[in-house]
């Protein structure tokens, strides 16, 4: 074998070698439930399928649990478009998400708390300034409040702060759904897109 040819096959296998292990290291892990805990999710043991809701998305067509089995994972957040502090923050994080994510396995949804106030045009209005792709949801109030009740989620009535905003109490999480419109589990604050990122891609690897 000559010296050349011998150089060739050398450095063609430490390219491979090299090129393999970016490839190996760019590739989603499956984490473990304490390392989804640490970046902020908690998995359900036992997944748990969604009752039957009648709702209407922003586009004023008929939104149930057969909606959330055409994509991989669905996102459903509680709030409401006149929300002051947690909803924006949260509708901002889901873009960040959606930016990191490059991918369109996964719905976002925010779930009306408001109804009376958030009108469809309203809804749609809120929620496409975030993201196009972004699908808001609403309904009567005694069906969302009974979704919300099996999701974990909780409303107080509607009052107003000191700077006379309306405020509307409620739980602060994301749940996540998969392709079955079974509860998987939930990301808790703080949120952080980036270890966000790593569940969610970690999740989908699992599917």
């Amino acid at each position: 074998m000559s010296k050349n040819l011998l150089t060739f096959i050398l450095f063609s296998v430490v390219l491979f070698l090299s090129v393999y292990s970016v490839w190996r290291i760019s590739q989603p892990r499956i984490l473990s439930p304490d390392e989804m805990k640490v970046n902020g999710f908690y998995q359900y043991g036992s997944f748990e399928e969604l009752r039957d809701f009648q709702l209407i998305n922003h586009n004023n067509e008929a939104f149930s649990k057969e909606d959330l089995k055409a994509n991989s994972l669905s996102f459903l957040y509680f709030g409401y478009s006149s929300c002051p502090t947690e909803c924006p923050v949260m509708m901002s994080v889901m873009r960040q998400v959606y930016d990191k994510m490059e991918t369109d396995e996964i719905a976002y949804y925010l779930i009306s708390f408001d109804p009376e106030i958030d009108t469809i045009d309203r809804l749609k209005s809120y929620v496409t300034a975030f993201n196009p792709e972004f699908m808001g949801v609403s309904g009567e109030i005694s069906e969302v409040v009974k979704l919300g009740y099996q999701l974990g989620v909780e409303k107080l009535a509607p009052m107003e702060n000191h700077m006379n905003q309306r405020i509307i109490s409620h739980t602060n999480h994301l749940i996540v759904v998969n392709s079955d419109a079974e509860v998987i589990g939930i990301f808790k604050a703080p949120f952080e897109s980036s270890s966000m990122t790593l569940v969610i891609k970690s999740l989908l690897s699992s599917q």
